[in-house]
């Protein structure tokens, strides 16, 4: 699968893009300059990697895979969709930040692309389950188990770490709503991934097991971000420019990867 990944010039293009950010973060640090307009203007460098993965993406599902007729070709849409909301959140973001110079406000429109990653990633995981024949696994009992357990385990684990200190504010619906659906939403397509993956393992092929495994890493990935991003605005620590906005940019960058591994049908 690697092989065919760089085999593609977008790769590289990718890995100048997360580089240049990688050494502008690195700049910001050693001059102390996270929390500046310098930072802010940083984070939206790296929705670069986002937005020219939703081009890429969107390319290669209509080209290669027939678009929304057949399911990796919906797969890679729906990665696209996810990749291109935090792309726009980013430009929220940065016009609070840079241009308004007043705190974003939570919820915001930032939070319309930030969340849509999950129903995107979500249907994407999906898409790619049924294409690894998860289906066919379901048939079995053994299966029915791992579709019932896997999802009831991944919900009690982002519960247990995001939302037992959390109440209800039926005052503010809408942030109630984000502060419990981003970390119970952003594990569905990690769990769904692992069952495809659990389930499945016996039916993919060796390249397509890898991509699928890889896509399984990109997902977790996800995941970790954003709890750690989480964790750090909880407690005070978060900071814009720092480490978790470097963690973000790995993210699409893992993801715009595992995309490009879908670039043709060996």
């Amino acid at each position: 699968m690697l092989a065919a990944v760089f085999k593609s010039k977008f790769t590289y293009w990718i890995l100048l893009l997360y580089f240049l950010i990688v050494a502008w973060w690195i700049k910001i640090q050693l001059s102390g300059a996270t929390g500046t307009d310098e930072a802010y203007i940083f984070n939206w460098s790296y929705g670069l990697i986002g937005l020219s993965t939703t081009i890429y993406g969107l390319s290669v599902a209509f080209s290669k895979w027939g678009g929304w007729s057949s399911v990796i070709g919906r797969g890679l849409i729906f990665l696209s969709f996810g990749l291109f909301g935090q792309w726009f959140g980013l430009q929220i973001w940065t016009y609070y930040n840079v241009l308004a110079k007043i705190e974003v406000p939570y919820p915001s429109l930032a939070d319309i692309g930030y969340f849509a990653l999950i129903p995107f990633y979500t249907l994407a995981a999906l898409m790619f389950a049924i294409a690894a024949g998860a289906k066919f696994s379901l048939r079995t009992s053994g299966g029915k188990l791992y579709a019932l357990f896997i999802p009831i385990i991944a919900l009690a684990i982002a519960y247990w770490l995001f939302l037992k200190d959390i109440g209800f504010n039926g005052s503010d619906p809408i942030k109630t709503f984000l502060d419990f659906g981003y970390p119970l939403g952003e594990i569905l397509p990690v769990a769904i991934a692992l069952f495809t993956l659990t389930l499945s393992k016996s039916l993919l092929g060796g390249t397509m097991k890898s991509r699928i495994l890889f896509l399984v890493g990109a997902f977790f990935f996800q995941f970790l971000t954003e709890y750690l991003f989480l964790y750090a605005a909880g407690v005070g620590t978060y900071v814009n420019g720092g480490w978790n906005d470097l963690l973000y940019a790995t993210s699409y960058t893992i993801m715009a990867l595992g995309i490009v591994s879908f670039r043709d049908y060996s």
